[in-house]
């Protein structure tokens, strides 16, 4: 099989499948035969293939343009629901009083080829079913941008078409014959039809849409998941960092020195030192710098007869002491002798008494 001649068989394939559901379009060949008017139903089908064709061909020239306009198919899928489910209203209102099966139908009473003409127009599945199959057809490439391709691809489309309306003429006569005097049966399949569709093509509308909002809450609650981890490490960052007064007009003066300058400053001076290990990410070494060490008694106890100096334990001097001497709770308080050794370790939140009866039990020694 040639490529051109497997183009126009699956064109003609898709084309006549698609013709053969029960629409506006064949209904009315349908009718037209129904009625014995065979050069009616010439004409509408005639309008009705020409119009088809020439959208077609239309969209495969802005093939790569229209495959964009995702909201465009949307609002014609939109418009071509609300249109069945109203025409199943109406025929299903004609069946249910017993009307004529041609009151249903939509322009019936113009001429055939005009009738042919406005229906194919208003029908909005031309343009999303066809480019849909042109990009399949492209990607398989069963289609290509040539423009022989283009002119047998409508050809097979205009044909496909033809037979199905054929066939509904065929069938409508041999109604005609059968079932004369049963439009109102006509008119009952064919509402219900028309019914099934409509809710079908709206349930995938709905089921879309709901797709589309569980998606964009999805992706919202991940932003806004996003945008609070931001602002709480933005915030922490923010948030000023806790770092004990190295100098007080009252309280215990901190010297800032390193721990080794520190320990060979009161074994020169042979005074006790006080080590209040504190990290910046505690709570309770910011409470006891707020509420004790400033004290004025602790002042005038420690300042004159210690060295007192404040260890960050995440600093390098910190670690350092960590290493020799474990560290389990913050503030830890360090009390060593004028040689060095260690006198006393205290942890956690330490009041100012106890500190102070600390002070008195080493200046003893």
């Amino acid at each position: 099989m040639t490529k051109q001649l497997k183009l126009f068989w699956v064109a003609f394939s898709i084309s006549f499948v698609g013709a053969l559901p029960i629409g506006t379009l064949n209904t009315n060949i349908a009718n037209f035969a129904l009625n014995n008017d065979i050069a009616g139903a010439a004409w509408f089908a005639f309008a009705a293939i020409l119009v088809e064709v020439v959208i077609v061909r239309i969209g495969l020239v802005m093939f790569d343009h229209l495959v964009r306009l995702k909201k465009l198919f949307k609002i014609l899928s939109i418009v071509f629901c609300i249109a069945i489910l109203m025409l199943a209203y109406k025929t299903l209102w004609a069946a249910f009083h017993m009307h004529n099966f041609r009151d249903v139908l939509p322009f019936a009473e113009i001429n055939p080829f005009y009738s042919g003409l406005l229906l194919s127009l208003l029908n909005p599945l031309h343009l999303p079913f066809w480019m849909g199959w042109t990009a399949f057809l492209k990607k398989r490439k069963v289609l290509s941008n040539e423009t022989r391709d283009y002119n047998i691809f409508i050809i097979a489309i205009g044909t496909g078409t033809l037979l199905s309306f054929i066939i509904y003429g065929v069938v409508g006569n041999y109604l005609m014959n059968i079932l004369k005097a049963q439009h109102n049966l006509i008119n009952w399949i064919l509402g219900l039809t028309l019914l099934l569709t409509g809710l079908v093509q709206a349930y995938k509308l709905i089921a879309a849409q709901m797709q589309l909002i569980r998606n964009q809450m999805k992706k919202s609650a991940q932003i806004l998941l996003v945008f609070l981890a931001t602002s709480v490490i933005g915030l922490a960052s923010c948030t000023p960092r806790y770092k004990p007064r190295l100098s007080s007009q009252q309280g215990i003066n901190f010297k800032t020195i390193s721990l080794a300058d520190a320990q060979a400053l009161a074994k020169a001076e042979n005074k006790p030192l006080f080590v209040f290990a504190h990290a910046s990410w505690c709570p309770t070494c910011k409470q006891m710098e707020q509420e004790v060490l400033i004290k004025q008694e602790l002042g005038k106890a420690y300042n004159p007869s210690l060295v007192n100096v404040a260890i960050d334990i995440d600093s390098g001097d910190g670690k350092k002491l960590k290493e020799q001497y474990p560290i389990r709770a913050t503030p830890t308080l360090f009390f060593f002798n004028a040689d060095g050794s260690l006198a006393k370790k205290l942890e956690g939140f330490t009041t100012a008494d106890f500190l102070l009866a600390e002070k008195g039990t080493l200046t003893k020694q």
